[in-house]
């Protein structure tokens, strides 16, 4: 592994320590960690730098896992684990309520599917209250932007003003006092509405941890690690990276050949493997590329996008 702050990460560039803390943070459960206790920075450090890259559940699930929490005063244990349990709480409700639009919108006969940080929490880390999000991200074909908002709008859901698809609503909860919903007709690899609609023919149920919990339909694996790592090369986030890594492990092993990438997944996959060098010179996907590749650009990735 690499030890100096990646540079596409400016939130830790001149803290070595602190880069080195959230990068191990994003390792999957199971992961052997490279930083023990003499190595820790200042937690004042870490905790502006966590909670500025929406990390700070994660980074609780880390020092918890690796034995570090008891090292921390009696507070900041409670303040840490009382966040978890709030996030834990939030995805709860935020995870009904995706549940609930996408079958409204199913009764207008518009094609639903969970997208990112709702999604993730979900399949990727299996609904522990360690994944943060603020928002719902619902992927919808374009045409159906319409029929969704009306239908939304008539359920309680109103408009914030920023465009026409993001929209909010309020909730009787003291702790979680409304939602917004961000209705998109893009991924962060296609906008395609022909390959948009191949995607959503493709939904799967994300895993179910709590049997009362409804099903939420998400994306396949292959089309949400493919929007994980374009979001990596746009974003520049630790969240994101933290998804897509926990994509790659989820990936088949020994895995196929990569035939064909869209070029912003490749860029991402690059900046990935920046961080973690170890990882396959191609992203592991289940079925060897896209499935309806040609629709998008792309190239193969012999010839590779450079961060």
């Amino acid at each position: 592994m690499t030890d100096a702050p990646a540079s596409f990460f400016p939130d830790t560039t001149g803290h070595p320590r602190v880069y080195r803390l959230l990068r191990a943070a994003c390792e999957p459960t199971g992961t052997a960690t490279n930083v023990d206790a003499r190595d820790l920075p200042p937690f004042g450090e870490v905790l502006e730098h966590a909670i500025t890259a929406k990390m700070l559940c994660l980074l609780t699930d880390w020092l918890d896992r690796h034995g570090h929490t008891v090292s921390l005063t009696r507070p900041m244990q409670q303040f840490l684990r009382g966040q978890r349990r709030l996030n834990t709480h939030r995805w709860r409700t935020h995870h009904r309520e995706a549940a609930r639009v996408i079958t409204i919108l199913a009764g207008c006969g518009v094609k639903a599917a969970a997208i990112n940080g709702i999604a993730h929490a979900t399949l990727l880390y299996r609904a522990d209250g360690s994944r943060q999000s603020s928002d719902v991200d619902i992927l919808i074909p374009a045409e159906a932007a319409d029929v969704a908002v009306n239908a939304l709008t008539n359920c309680g859901y109103y408009a914030t003003g920023r465009r026409p698809t993001a929209l909010h609503r309020d909730f009787d909860d003291p702790l979680i006092p409304g939602l917004t919903l961000d209705l998109s007709a893009r991924l962060a690899h296609t906008g395609d509405p022909a390959h948009i609609a191949s995607v959503l023919n493709r939904r799967t149920p994300a895993p179910q941890h709590y049997a009362h919990l409804e099903p939420l339909p998400i994306l396949s694996h292959d089309d949400g690690f493919l929007h994980t790592l374009a979001r990596v090369a746009a974003q520049r986030r630790w969240p994101a990276l933290a998804d897509a890594l926990r994509y790659s492990a989820h990936s088949p092993t020994p895995p196929p050949p990569v035939a064909v990438v869209p070029d912003a997944a490749l860029t991402g996959w690059h900046l990935l493997r920046s961080c973690w060098p170890q990882l396959p010179e191609r992203p592991p996907l289940s079925n060897g590329g896209e499935g309806d590749a040609a629709s998008i650009t792309t190239r193969p990735p012999e010839t590779g996008g450079r961060p």
